[in-house]
């Protein structure tokens, strides 16, 4: 059965093509909403969310998994017509690789809009106290919050501190903001840990030749961002910030217009 309460409506409105907005590590699309709301009332866009986020499943550990059933998603969503896909992060290569398969099934990919996205290298999972410090430097810059506040945090714990214990902690310190808490944190972890190892599990070996445009953040690793071997057809702009201050501010917009510019190209 196809799950379509994967599919959120962003900025439903519209007759051209669809933008569909992949889901990063967090397995939410609400990060896009900005976005959706800046590309114009002509325009339907719909966020993927991750299958788990709304705790009626357990999260996805394959990348191939997740990708596969979003085409089938998309397939069944759109019974057949264009679509045009974006992804922030994980996102991007998920959005890559389904896009792949919805060519090889006959379905027309307008573009791939990746957003700051690393090439994913197969790799074994870090310690588990790397992880949660990546979870919580996430969750905090998604929110603007300070991000040297996990290192803070995790100096006064304990090696082997469970993620949920440093939780509790960052919020004993009066380290989280007002929208989070240490039951909100250890709710989400669990999502953030699937993803980070559906990722380091997965490598592209196969060349995706459609349209593919990559909004690479000025502060972000170039070398970590090739990805002219895997994209035939790719299309790079730099735009001001880090992974993720070009979500915010003056830059927003930029990358709204680039993203329009891609879809209408």
């Amino acid at each position: 059965m196809v799950d379509l309460d994967r599919i959120v409506p962003l900025a439903p409105g519209g007759t051209a093509t669809p933008l569909f907005c992949v889901h990063a590590s967090s397995g939410s699309a609400w990060s896009y909403l900005g976005l959706a709301r800046l590309l114009g009332e002509g325009r339907p866009v719909f966020g993927i969310e991750a299958p788990g986020f709304d705790g009626n499943r357990e999260p996805v550990r394959s990348l191939p998994a997740l990708s596969a059933e979003y085409a089938r998603i998309l397939r069944e969503f759109r019974h057949g017509g264009e679509v045009a896909l974006l992804g922030w992060s994980l996102g991007g290569i998920i959005a890559l690789d389904t896009a792949r398969r919805l060519t090889r099934a006959g379905t027309r990919v307008r573009t791939v809009v990746m957003v700051d996205v690393s090439v994913p290298r197969i790799a074994e999972l870090p310690p588990e106290r790397e992880i949660v410090r990546w979870f919580l430097h996430n969750v905090l810059a998604s929110v603007g919050a300070d991000p040297v506040t996990p290192d803070r945090v995790l100096a006064g714990m304990p090696a082997d501190a469970g993620a949920e214990e440093v939780f509790r902690a960052a919020e004993r310190a009066a380290a989280l903001p007002a929208e989070l808490d240490a039951d909100l944190l250890a709710e989400r972890y669990p999502m953030f840990r699937a993803h980070l190892e559906a990722s380091y599990g997965f490598e592209v070996t196969q060349p995706y030749d459609g349209p593919v445009v990559h909004l690479i953040a000025s502060e972000s690793p170039w070398s970590a961002m090739r990805w002219n071997t895997v994209a035939s057809n790719l299309t790079e702009h730099i735009v001001p910030g880090t992974h993720y201050s070009i979500w915010t501010g003056h830059t927003l917009p930029k990358v709204a217009r680039l993203v329009r510019a891609a879809l209408e190209a």
